[in-house]
């Protein structure tokens, strides 16, 4: 099955959507960087991919910056409001967080994560990231399969604004029908002359307020209008001669850390990359980590945490509960400069907290639903909670190697951790480590393998073989060769690279 793969001499983009990676390299060719190229990819997969994400969701980013030799690490995931405790949710009928509705929305920290990264370091003004991302919502674009799915399944359930947005006459579109969302255009209007500004203390802040008070909720307007994304130092981890970047907490970057470290010791080349022993033995290491995750990971302004002493939890009893499957979008590019961009957003679950704000055109996230009622991850205000997003970068002998990453909810540590162990230990390309079969734990008992695999009746856990590629998450990457960058993008997606 051929791959889907662009090499580029000049910059290269390759996201969930074929509109976003044209308006990356569009950017870019322009006379801006992989930073100006990723903030308009990323404003274009909020147009094309509402589902997944868009203003009302979160998003981070690994950069490597050429010039410094320098990977930064830009968290912009939201805080819960201030009036969300865990008493002002009993007081309201709740023993748990809500998966959607009002109560289960944090602070938006797509905008303001996407307007510092392009200010710190892009060539281009901010405004015209929007250009594509406007002109597509305002004129329409044809509605992609994945779309056309999860509008089908999810169009009863929401609200009748949602409905008017991205009903089809008297049912859900179909793929290839033109989709156009005036009222988010004229939100990324505001944003492009306003900048942040126009997000957080606008139309959609006000409008984030009456939502909040229709449900009984305090309105937090203070809480948007000083929300402000955070620069910290990514986690840095050598495995096998290669230093592997991630995202450290309030992300579950170090839950794949933790994988990665506890298989260090094993001779993955004498397992095979298709065999039962190496099945179990990255299970194996998985419930450990996620074990370790439950009980010490969370908002590190709220809860300390030391990358070194997480890495000596070693063996733990593992989680027992069940591993949620949320979507997202990730994306990554590279430019001229050798720049190298890992980025990846979100509004978890499909749309999110399925409320959406009709005279701004866009759903909010349900990103609270994370929260538990005690522990690392208690819900408190002005908290961010554990979130399942992270990407990766990969540097060897100094210089960046791949950015990859991927969907998958609280599946991703596994995913990443089989990426890498396909590119160090059995020393595939981007193309190969990204379409070769996955498997993956459930948080249980159950592990789903994709077709491919040898030997799984001595596997000794609970399993199931699906069809490939299956749905196991959809992945997208650039790998820097010697003289062009590779961008690959997932046969399970919809993605297609381009460069130039």
């Amino acid at each position: 099955m051929p791959g889907k793969v662009f090499l580029g001499r000049s910059g290269v983009a390759a996201t969930e959507h074929p509109l976003a990676s044209l308006a990356a390299c569009r950017a870019m060719q322009d006379g801006g960087n992989a930073f100006d190229g990723a903030a308009a990819a990323s404003f274009v997969l909020g147009v094309t991919q509402p589902h997944l994400n868009g203003l009302g969701g979160d998003f981070f980013g690994l950069f490597y910056l050429a010039k410094e030799r320098r990977v930064y690490c830009l968290n912009s995931s939201g805080w819960s409001f201030s009036s969300m405790t865990v008493e002002s949710l009993g007081r309201a009928g709740h023993r748990t967080v809500p998966r959607s509705g009002p109560a289960s929305v944090v602070v938006p920290g797509h905008v303001a994560g996407v307007h510092v990264m392009q200010q710190r370091f892009g060539a281009l003004e901010f405004s015209g990231a929007l250009d594509d991302a406007t002109r597509l919502a305002e004129e329409g674009f044809p509605i992609g399969r994945g779309l056309a799915r999860s509008l089908g399944a999810a169009l009863p359930e929401l609200s009748e604004g949602a409905k008017r947005t991205f009903g089809a006459g008297e049912g859900a579109p179909r793929e290839g029908d033109i989709l156009r969302q005036r009222a988010l255009a004229k939100s990324l209007r505001d944003i492009a002359r306003l900048g942040p500004t126009g997000f957080y203390s606008g139309a959609p802040a006000k409008s984030i307020g009456e939502a909040m008070l229709r449900a009984g909720l305090e309105a937090g307007e203070e809480d948007l209008a000083s929300f402000e994304p955070e620069w910290c130092e990514p986690l840095v981890m050598p495995y096998k001669g290669t230093d592997v970047f991630e995202v450290p907490p309030n992300s579950m970057g170090a839950t794949r850390l933790l994988i990665l470290e506890l298989l260090k010791k094993l001779d993955f080349a004498s397992l095979g990359p298709r065999s039962a022993e190496r099945v179990r033995a990255t299970v194996e290491a998985s419930k450990s980590a996620y074990a370790a995750r439950d009980a010490k990971l969370g908002d590190p302004r709220f809860v300390p945490f030391s990358l070194d002493e997480f890495l000596k939890s070693g063996v733990g009893v593992g989680t027992q509960k069940r591993i949620d499957l949320a979507d997202t979008t990730y994306f990554a590019v590279a430019d001229r400069e050798g720049n190298l961009l890992s980025c990846i957003q979100s509004i978890f679950h499909h749309f999110g907290s399925k409320v959406f704000l009709d005279d701004c055109g866009f759903f909010l996230n349900n990103r609270g639903s994370a929260f538990v009622m005690d522990g690392p991850n208690k819900l408190e205000p002005r908290k961010r909670p554990l979130h399942t997003l992270s990407s990766l970068i990969l540097v060897k002998d100094g210089r960046p190697a791949f950015a990859a990453g991927c969907s998958g909810g609280e599946y991703r540590p596994q995913q990443h951790a089989l990426l890498v162990t396909n590119i160090v230990d059995y020393s595939m390309d981007l193309q190969q480590a990204i379409d070769f079969p996955r498997f993956l734990w459930d948080g249980r008992a159950d592990v789903a393998v994709e077709e491919g695999f040898s030997g799984l009746d001595k596997l000794g856990m609970r399993h199931g073989v699906i069809g490939y590629p299956g749905a196991t998450g959809v992945a997208q990457g650039v790998e820097v060769m010697e003289e062009c960058v590779k961008g690959v993008c997932d046969l399970r997606g919809e993605g297609l690279p381009i460069g130039f």
